[in-house]
């Protein structure tokens, strides 16, 4: 099996630090949870938004490098 190359160890450092990142909002979510319905409902817009924001950085870290894509 040949060794990973830099970009795979990055990627894969990246993947790593999303996956501990959701665990952490997961957790602050199930905090916000207990308070009032309309401040948890506030911190529900935010968490989610957060979420798109890691998906959308393990996504584009992972696509292929922009001169390999033509």
């Amino acid at each position: 099996m040949p060794d990973p190359t830099v970009r795979e160890m990055l990627v894969a450092k990246i993947d790593e630090l999303v996956a501990m990142t959701s665990r952490d909002l997961d957790e602050i979510r199930a905090v916000t949870d207990q308070l009032e319905p309309n401040r948890s409902q506030s911190c529900r817009v935010v968490l989610t938004m957060a979420r798109v924001m890691l998906d959308e950085v393990r996504l584009r870290a992972a696509a292929r490098p922009i001169e390999e894509s033509s």
